[in-house]
């Protein structure tokens, strides 16, 4: 009887895990994106003031690099605004330099009323990672055909692996695609600004699946919502998980031209939060 009751939990738990999987691989490949993120954003801008020599060419430098991105951003933030019937004011794509020095490389003015709500505001939000995580998708699957490196990864054969990259570096002009995914990947992050809504949207939830609990109702309604919530975290864990392999590829090309053009100017960027080195000529970004 103990050996049976055991049996049965362990395999709740199982399928349990293989439910909310989908949900973990996305919090986890976020958390990494916005850490890598931070990395290139500021390298990116110190690679462009190396290359530059002066700080507001450093920033339109930086800025023309990621407008792709900037301009799906903004675009996603105004068409969702717009689709839930907020009215929009300006829009801007020109960046500037705020005061504590980060950079402002665009943004959507929107009209936050009383009847605004948390909902609406946190889907205005968070519209800029639902558009880039589609269009990598679209990039993905139709123009580098991710799914057949994936076949290959799951057969185990070398040869298979092989022939799947050797497709896709096949592919045409496919240093403009891997730009575009670069762009789009390391500017589809909700700003502060964008996740401010988020802590009252998530209360929300809260409290509406303790409503559902306390009156019975949640086993249905969580059962209904399972499964399409797992495929539409699972498509959203590809993509993320593409971004992170774009971003690993690009973060090695970044480092290694800052190493290169520092040796050649004789110059060492210097971060806010790294020390520089004794006897060297430094640029602070």
């Amino acid at each position: 009887m103990a050996i049976s009751i055991s049996q049965s939990l362990i395999a709740n738990l199982y399928d349990m895990s293989e439910s909310f999987m989908p949900f973990i691989w996305v919090a986890v490949a976020l958390l990494v994106l916005i850490i890598m993120q931070r990395w290139i954003h500021a390298h990116l801008h110190g690679l462009s003031l190396l290359i530059t020599g002066r700080p507001q060419w450093a920033v339109a430098l930086y800025a023309i690099i990621l407008f792709p991105g900037v301009l799906l951003h903004e675009v996603s933030h105004w068409l969702m605004a717009t689709v839930l019937g907020v009215r929009t004011g300006s829009m801007s794509l020109i960046p500037r330099l705020k005061p504590d020095g980060s950079v402002q490389l665009g943004y959507v003015e929107y009209y936050k009323g009383k009847t605004l709500g948390p909902i609406r505001e946190s889907l205005i939000g968070g519209a800029p990672l639902i558009a880039g995580t589609a269009v990598i998708l679209l990039i993905g699957f139709r123009v580098f055909g991710v799914t057949n490196l994936a076949a290959a990864v799951q057969t185990g054969s070398i040869d298979n692996l092989t022939l799947a990259l050797t497709d896709i570096f096949a592919t045409n002009d496919i240093l403009v695609w891997l730009y575009l995914l670069f762009a789009i990947s390391n500017a589809m992050l909700p700003s502060p600004s964008d996740r401010r809504a988020w802590p009252a949207f998530l209360l929300i939830m809260v409290v509406l699946t303790a409503v559902l609990f306390l009156i019975g109702l949640d086993d249905e309604i969580m059962a209904g919502l399972a499964g399409p919530a797992a495929t539409v975290f699972g498509y959203l864990g590809t993509g993320l998980s593409m971004a992170i392999g774009i971003n690993i590829l690009f973060m090695l090309l970044i480092a290694a031209l800052e190493a290169v053009i520092s040796r050649i100017r004789g110059v060492n960027v210097v971060y806010s939060n790294s020390k520089p080195p004794e006897g060297s000529k430094n640029m602070v970004v």
